[in-house]
């Protein structure tokens, strides 16, 4: 072979090299940054309400509210005895979120109060920006978020 193609063959692999490289840098930037459509946490709290309209005892909590991502902001999610939340058709509240999983979380009534628990999810359930280990009771105004997906406990 002749020295020239030998360099251009070279050159032709180091090429393809970089471009394998910028290939997975971007896919790994994709997988870390927060999609353009996601509220952040302190335009969710300008969005919360601080307590009951009038001096009466506050209201109980009966929904849902999607407050992110903004493709299906404004969803609502009227409470039951058990509602549970993740990927599978199975879940009374069906999110297309890959960082959430098949049965996520479930929120279920213990008397007068709510309790939200993580059923064991690899990216865990977050009430309040807070982890959730236990089952947690959830009063109205709280945010609860399951992968990226943010809802907001309401009247």
């Amino acid at each position: 072979m002749s020295e020239q193609l030998v360099r251009l063959l070279a050159l032709g692999v180091l090429v393809l090299l970089y471009l394998f490289f910028f290939r997975v840098m971007r896919a790994v930037w994709a997988g870390v940054a927060t999609p353009r459509n996601h509220l952040s946490w302190r335009s969710l709290l300008a969005l919360r309400g601080d307590g009951p309209p009038n001096g009466n005892a506050a209201p109980q909590p009966v929904a849902l509210v999607v407050r992110s991502p903004l493709s299906a902001q404004g969803e609502r999610h009227l409470l039951a005895d058990t509602l549970t939340i993740g990927r599978s058709a199975e879940c009374d509240v069906i999110i297309s979120d890959s960082y959430s999983s098949q049965s996520h979380a479930r929120l279920y009534r213990n008397g007068a109060q709510h309790l939200l628990e993580d059923l064991g999810s690899t990216n865990g359930t977050y009430l309040n920006r807070q982890k959730v280990a236990n089952a947690t009771v959830v009063r109205l105004g709280d945010y609860v978020q399951v992968g990226s997906t943010v809802f907001e406990v309401s009247p």
